[in-house]
């Protein structure tokens, strides 16, 4: 029996798109540690942009229902550079709420799970638990 492909056509692979998320964000953050908060910024926009595709590639529910809290992780952490930059402050309330939405996303996503370690097959760290 042929397994279907639990990944919708993209131009760029997940494996491609997850790395330059991963990159993008990590630099992201670093900027704003160093108070070049111009490139942080700058860099947050592939980062949305790229985790937004995350969603779409993936079509297995549970693990979408992960990328959606990593989503929720982006939109929080970008929020809170905002806020944290001064620039607009009702933007913190927003990143909570962000918060929350992605730890409501994480449960979900295990609640509707056959396989945690499926779910959780886009973390490589936990490929190898015994769940």
């Amino acid at each position: 029996m042929e397994t279907e492909n639990p990944f919708r056509p993209f131009p760029i692979s997940k494996e491609m798109l997850d790395t330059i998320n991963s990159v993008c964000w990590f630099l992201a953050d670093a900027f704003w540690m160093i108070d070049l908060l111009p490139v942080g910024f700058a860099l947050m926009i592939p980062t949305v942009i790229t985790g937004l595709c995350l969603l779409y590639v993936e079509k297995r529910k549970p693990v979408l229902f992960i990328n959606l809290a990593i989503n929720c992780w982006i939109f929080m952490n970008s929020l809170w550079m905002i806020s944290d930059a001064d620039l607009q402050g009702p933007y913190l309330t927003a990143a909570k709420l962000f918060f929350v939405s992605g730890l409501l996303c994480i449960v979900i996503s295990v609640w509707i799970s056959k396989s945690l370690r499926d779910t959780f097959s886009h973390f490589k760290r936990f490929r190898s638990l015994k769940f």
